[in-house]
């Protein structure tokens, strides 16, 4: 009899523990791919679409409408927030994260046979953009769907590191893409590249969006979504705005930053560096390769130290580093040195990293289980817009008006304060909420 029990409690364990790999290996490899989807654009932007799609006698030109069609998605990601929330708060977190899959993969494979300007003429730029804002929707119901599949998982000591798998699948998102630029750079001439090489990455997803399906397929629903008593009496969207409008304007503003840095590091810098410093496209996408893989490291290590000693510190490191790192960065690129440029990448992921790992579990822990998708998506995908998604523009308007690198700088230093200031501030509103969430304190 005891026996019996015995080998019972084993099997119970065993199937946990196998449970619980499958909810983060779906949450990490529907969000990678789903990321490796929206980056591949951003990668292309930088170096590609400003000629087959955006033709233009000046340079600056074309490469400033492209990155205007790259922020074109982000416009989408808060009304994806939006819906995709609703119904996972709804109908439950599964459901929509094989949908999200399905519309991005569906757009990216659609970009990847798109006809350039040479061919449509005007339809072509319009198409992309039309199909950037598809991708930009997906996105917007993708980053919370996973982020609280792995969460509303996790034991209460391992909510930050648990939320790192999709913190990480980020930029290992723009690690993929990034490299698989690397290889068509070396393997075809610029001709090729131009013509047909481009549309490798973005036909590729068709065959990892299948896999993610039949993994995100089989995830049982989120324990803390199936154990809640209720469906939210009014729409979650309302409830957001009217239980918690201070945590959505701080949360918006503490996530602002790492959204920014990592799309000036990413994509602006990728064009900035070959443009006007004259560093080899190869080189900075090297660059960008490192820099990913250490960002994505360093989220776990990040997130398993904030567990510890308190997701605010650990949160706090990070913006002081970019801060201090925005100036020297541009001085750096500068003056082309491989070495040099890698190492002041590689030590800006590493902060990045930092400020980005624990903003899943602070998120989450700010709204309730009622309305947490949308909480959380809207917060994080308005971030995004304000911060991410115009960031190239932003920062290559900057640099065509002032025409100094100095204005970039000055504007990741602002993004940082206005970012430590929201987190400062959301510990009040954090205690003021915590009657309203399941979720303990983490900030």
């Amino acid at each position: 009899m005891i026996e019996a029990s015995a080998e019972s409690k084993d099997s119970t364990l065993r199937q946990r523990k196998v449970s619980t790999a499958r909810v983060l290996a779906a949450a990490m490899l529907g969000t990678t791919i789903e990321w490796y989807d929206f980056f591949i654009y951003g990668t292309a932007a930088a170096l590609i679409f400003s000629q087959v799609f955006f033709p233009s006698s000046d340079p600056a030109t074309g490469t400033l409408t492209a990155f205007a069609a790259f922020g074109a998605g982000f416009i989408m990601r808060p009304l994806g927030a939006v819906i995709i929330g609703h119904l996972g708060d709804k109908y439950g977190r599964r459901p929509m994260l094989v949908a999200t899959v399905l519309l991005m993969g569906g757009a990216t494979v659609a970009i990847g046979i798109l006809p350039s300007y040479a061919a449509i003429g005007i339809w072509a730029p319009s198409l992309l953009v039309l199909l950037r804002l598809l991708q930009g929707f997906a996105a917007g119901g993708e980053w919370g769907g996973a982020t609280l599949m792995a969460i509303e998982h996790a034991p209460r000591h391992r909510r930050t590191f648990y939320g790192a798998f999709t913190q990480a699948a980020v930029p290992v998102a723009y690690l993929l893409s990034a490299a698989m630029f690397f290889v068509l750079q070396g393997a075809l001439d610029r001709q090729a590249l131009l013509s047909w090489g481009w549309r490798i990455p973005f036909l590729l997803s068709i065959v990892v969006v299948a896999i993610a399906i039949v993994v995100r397929s089989g995830v049982p629903e989120s324990p803390e979504f199936a154990a809640k008593s209720k469906r939210p009496e009014r729409p979650p969207l309302l409830q957001v705005l009217t239980r918690y409008p201070r945590s959505v304007a701080l949360t918006i503003g503490l996530t602002i930053v790492t959204s920014t840095d990592f799309y000036l590091g990413q994509v602006f810098l990728l064009s900035y560096a070959t443009t006007h410093a004259g560093v080899p496209a190869s080189s900075m996408l090297l660059v960008t390769i490192m820099g990913s893989a250490v960002n994505a490291g360093m989220t776990f290590v990040a997130a398993r130290v904030a567990d510890r000693v308190g997701n605010r510190a650990v949160f706090y490191v990070g913006l002081i580093g970019l801060a201090v790192l925005a100036f020297p960065t541009y001085l750096i690129v500068n003056t082309g040195s491989f070495a040099a440029i890698l190492a002041v990448r590689m030590l800006g992921n590493a902060f990045n990293a930092a400020a980005y790992a624990p903003i899943a579990s602070i998120l989450a822990a700010t709204f309730s289980v009622k309305v947490r998708y949308t909480g959380i998506s809207l917060s994080y995908q308005v971030a995004a817009v304000l911060g991410g998604g115009f960031a190239p523009f932003i920062a290559q308007a900057l640099l065509t008006a002032t025409g100094s690198w100095m204005a970039v700088a000055g504007y990741s230093v602002t993004l940082c304060l206005i970012s430590f200031a929201s987190m400062s501030l959301l510990g009040k509103a954090a205690k003021e909420n915590r009657e309203q969430a399941t979720l303990p304190a983490v900030v």
